[in-house]
């Protein structure tokens, strides 16, 4: 009788990991589809647009005027909480993250265009960023005006019409 009793709790206990390990791996999975959904949402919202968001709410379909590039705003399914951030020194919104530090099961067989997730030791290196990254900045007319003042003496000679 107590070789039955401890082969049942062992039984039980064996099903519960493999629960816990479902739910995870679900969650995993949760976490690729709707970084991917950030992911290609930011990219189309730069390719129209010509700029990254400031806001994820940029992004979702509902008011006035909504653009609809994501059908709505995800949380992190693995921490519960709003993704962290990837933002370009102007604010912009290129990519989420998880802020999770948790080790991930997958380690092959991601989708073209998630670099460098087969080496990641936690979903928090797992970074959706933008595709289309943005350009080195351009000097604008405020810093090119003092180089064209000290190379030049005034003596407008030089330019043809």
């Amino acid at each position: 009788m107590l070789v039955i009793i401890t082969a049942l709790a062992y039984g039980a206990s064996r099903i519960e990991v493999a629960a816990s390990y479902r739910l995870k791996r679900d969650k995993e999975d949760e976490l690729l589809f709707r970084g991917l959904a950030y992911m290609k949402a930011i990219d189309a919202f730069h390719t129209r647009n010509g700029k990254y968001p400031r806001r994820l709410a940029e992004l979702a379909g509902s008011g006035a005027g909504a653009s609809g590039f994501i059908r709505q705003l995800y949380k992190d399914p693995v921490t519960g909480k709003d993704f962290d951030l990837i933002r370009t020194s102007e604010g912009e919104i290129t990519g989420v993250v998880s802020s999770s530090a948790a080790s991930p099961f997958r380690k092959v067989d991601f989708e073209k265009g998630l670099r460098g997730f087969e080496l990641a030791k936690t979903y928090a290196e797992w970074r959706f960023t933008a595709r289309t990254q943005p350009a080195k900045s351009q000097p604008g007319n405020s810093e090119i005006a003092p180089l064209i003042a000290a190379t030049s003496d005034g003596d407008d000679s030089s330019e043809t019409d």
